[in-house]
């Protein structure tokens, strides 16, 4: 195997010589997948990416003016931040409206990467064509329906028709629905400013149109969004996200933190605005509105969630709440009795007022849970038992200075326990860039709707430091990283103790020709946890520790067909010793686009070993428009996907895909009622796109 793994390393790295001319590549899509494979890597959660791609999507068909002078509008850049957008204003201020897009490289903090970004999504117009009315808002958006299908090819064993007693003596062994995952999506769209949509979703093992999905689809979302200028600034109805500050008292969505290559989340908070993913969690159903008049914006918004719940009852016949599940899947009798269990009300407020060079804004949210949480045992839970009733309230600013910019918010809980970070972006030179952002969460914090830069999985008993740069050598090579301490003041889920932990991350990008680029990563990171001693009665806390080496390359030697190539190797010392695991991928990835026929074709064979679970590698996959595909690749196997894409006329898009792994020394694969026969998982998916 590791012979096999070493060929394809020495022919895919002879291939980037022959990448000397062609188009720039688009290094949006890029960082977007970085962010994206480091956000997978570090939560291990299933989310669903498609709100990004529908942005991006929107931003190509209304491009931002930008001599619209509206932050609001700026903002729909997201990959820009505070500091980027206020020079931008800035400038227009000064010089008048931009004339050329060539004026951008006179605009502070805007590098020749950034700018590269910038292009496909920017337009110069004149401020009147900002204008909108309703007759065209109604009658001139754009209109799209998408319908997925998804299936695992390989029998998995919940799918199987039970025999004798066998449902009865383990019902929740066995899958209610069919192992289709099925999505529909309509939505209409005007300049970004007026959107509405339904969606629907089925995952796999759960019923439709019949059973307890006799309404079909297992999840229904709508949404209803306005953005204006005038005393209505934003207006959501029905499924929506909200984010202020920092994310310490709102922030629902997603967050990047760390996996950012700013520094922090690589936005700024954005308000409210539509939630269009299929995301069963972290959103707000209900209405929201932001008023504003001169510097200030007021927002209100009001939410009612079903959430799912483990449901407990007493002896008292009470009922209380175990745990809550986010998963979003009901395909067993006990998944399906746990949907809608729980309600949650959201109430809560924002202001803000934004001056020339300081912002600052006070937030307010109320939760209320319609059950008592049953208290759940272990240490590390003491301080972090669910409340029935939450209130959150916190102050948040930002101050511009010459060469830096400073954030921060502070939050207090209804208990009083307080949560802060404060950051600071500093760039003494257009070349170089310096972030410091520092956090300190109280142990017993506690907000449903907290989600800020940090290293725990929730805003509690955590304080951290966070160095970040990014410099830009040369026109060809630009170097960032970041060192990130931290410690855990009580105990945590497998470390019976206060700990510690540190990370470091370097990354040298090389942009060999304009169309060719390389990138080397390392990462390290140390983070205490439990191990067992015989010669102990208690566990005793160890320094486990991981070396990550990175070798990345984009490049198209024609102007119709993209590579890219990687090599990626993980060293893992699980007990903190010289002893270590071990795990690595290489991976061939090829798109293909000819100009004369409407197809696109993308393929990949990737090839990996690692010891165990621990040393799994995530790596990002072409997928179908608005999906996305972030596999682990773990034990030793290959991997392969092939996609087409089929466009025979402007309003009409089709997409096949079909990948499968292959596993060595195996009989079976997956875990209790996913377990299939053989050593292969494999899966087909299908999508069509109308647009009018």
């Amino acid at each position: 195997m590791k012979k096999m793994l070493l060929r394809l390393a020495w022919v895919t790295w002879m291939l980037i010589p022959f990448s000397l001319f062609a188009q720039v590549p688009d290094t949006l899509t890029s960082d977007l997948r970085n962010q994206l494979e480091r956000l997978t890597e570090d939560t291990e959660t299933e989310y669903d990416f498609s709100e990004f791609a529908e942005e991006l999507e929107e931003l190509i068909h209304s491009p931002v003016n930008l001599n619209s002078r509206n932050p609001e509008e700026l903002r729909r850049l997201f990959f820009l931040n505070d500091r980027q957008i206020r020079n931008i204003l800035k400038y227009v201020a000064s010089y008048g409206d931009f004339q050329s897009i060539y004026e951008l490289k006179a605009v502070e903090g805007l590098d020749s990467a950034v700018i590269q970004q910038m292009l496909p999504y920017v337009v110069i117009q004149s401020t009147s064509s900002n204008a909108m009315s309703w007759k065209d808002a109604l009658t001139r958006g754009k209109h799209q329906l998408l319908v997925r299908h998804q299936r695992v090819i390989e029998q998995q064993e919940g799918y199987k028709t039970p025999t004798d007693s066998l449902p009865e003596a383990s019902p929740n062994s066995f899958y209610q629905g069919s192992p289709d995952r099925l999505l529909f999506k309509y939505g209409y769209d005007y300049r970004g400013r007026f959107r509405y949509g339904l969606l629907g979703e089925k995952d796999p093992g759960e019923e439709f149109f019949k059973g307890s999905q006799s309404r079909g689809f297992d999840f229904y979302s709508a949404h209803f969004f306005y953005s204006g200028k005038g005393l209505l600034r934003r207006l959501a109805i029905g499924d929506y996200h909200a984010s202020f500050g920092q994310g310490l008292v709102m922030w629902s969505g997603i967050m990047f933190g760390k996996a950012s290559l700013t520094g922090g989340n690589p936005s700024p908070a954005r308000g409210i605005r539509p939630s269009t993913s299929a995301n069963e969690f972290a959103f707000l159903r209900g209405a929201a509105i932001t008023l504003g008049k001169g510097n200030f914006e007021f927002t209100a918004l009001a939410g009612r969630n079903a959430l799912d719940g483990t449901i407990i009852t007493s002896d008292s016949l009470s009922e209380y709440i175990k745990g809550i599940q986010n998963t979003g899947l009901h395909r067993t009798p006990a998944e399906i009795a746990g949907k809608n269990s729980l309600h949650l009300t959201t109430v809560g407020g924002n202001l803000d007022y934004t001056g020339d060079i300081f912002k600052a804004g006070i937030t307010a949210v109320s939760v209320i849970f319609d059950k008592e949480f049953q208290p759940q045992p272990g240490l590390y839970r003491q301080f972090q038992q669910p409340q029935k009733q939450q209130f959150t309230s916190g102050i948040h600013f930002s101050l511009y200075l010459r060469d830096a910019l400073v954030k921060g918010e502070l939050a207090r809980d209804k208990q009083g326990h307080l949560a802060g970070i404060v950051s600071t972006t500093f760039q003494p030179d257009p070349r170089l860039s310096l972030w410091v952002i520092y956090r300190n969460y109280h142990k017993a914090f506690q907000n449903f709707f907290s989600n800020a830069f940090g290293e725990n999985s929730g805003v509690y008993n955590e304080e951290g430091l966070y160095l970040g740069f990014k410099a830009a050598l040369s026109k060809k090579v630009e170097m960032s990283g970041y060192a990130d301490y931290f410690r855990f003041p009580w105990f945590r889920y497998r470390v019976d103790g206060p700990s510690t932990g540190r990370e470091y991350q370097l990354r040298t990008d090389i942009r060999l020709t304009r169309s060719s680029l390389i990138y080397f990563r390392y990462r390290f990171k140390q983070k205490a946890l439990n191990t067992t001693d015989s010669t102990r009665p208690v566990n005793v806390l160890a320094l486990p520790y991981y070396h990550n080496f990175r070798l990345h390359a984009d490049y198209q030697p024609i102007a119709t067909l993209s590579l890219s190539s990687r090599v990626e190797v993980m060293f893992n010392h699980p007990e903190g010793t010289e002893k270590r695991r071990q795990g690595f991928l290489i991976y061939q990835e090829m798109a293909w686009n000819p100009s004369s026929f409407p197809i696109t074709l993308a393929t990949r064979y990737a090839l990996f070993e690692t010891d165990t679970y621990d040393e799994r590698i995530y790596a990002y996959e072409r997928d179908l428009r608005f999906s996305f595909s972030i596999p682990s690749y773990y034990y030793n196997g290959q991997r392969f996907y092939l996609m087409l894409k089929y466009s025979p006329k402007p309003w009409l898009d089709l997409w096949i895909r079909y990948a499968a792994t292959f596993y060595a020394d195996t009989e079976t694969v997956g875990s209790g009622p996913d377990t299939s026969a053989g050593n292969t998982r494999s899966d087909i998916r299908a999508q069509l796109l109308l647009k009018f």
